[in-house]
């Protein structure tokens, strides 16, 4: 188990913190809701950075960040790594 960066930390407590609703596609895509004031714009480059560190998710797609109102929302582009991890180290033939 890979011990979590303490930045890492710091971004998911923000994020958790603004979090008000995840929403799930039916391709498994998470869209976020966030709280009224605050820059989806931010938030959704926090939600890349913390789907990409986690690798939950093991295809690529684009989602987005929006307030509650539904007003403003920022669109990130998600990309899990799967396929090409381990082709370096010769992992995958």
């Amino acid at each position: 188990m890979k011990a979590e960066n303490p930045d890492l930390s710091l971004v998911r407590h923000k994020f958790d913190e603004a979090l008000i609703d995840t929403i799930w596609s039916e391709t498994g895509a998470p869209s976020y809701i966030i709280k009224e004031g605050l820059d989806p714009e931010e938030y959704s480059i926090m939600a890349k950075q913390l789907l990409e560190a986690e690798q939950i998710i093991a295809h690529d797609f684009t989602s987005e960040v929006r307030n509650e109102s539904g007003s403003k929302s920022a669109k990130f582009d998600y990309k899990s790594g799967w396929f090409l991890e381990g082709l370096g180290e010769g992992e995958v033939e």
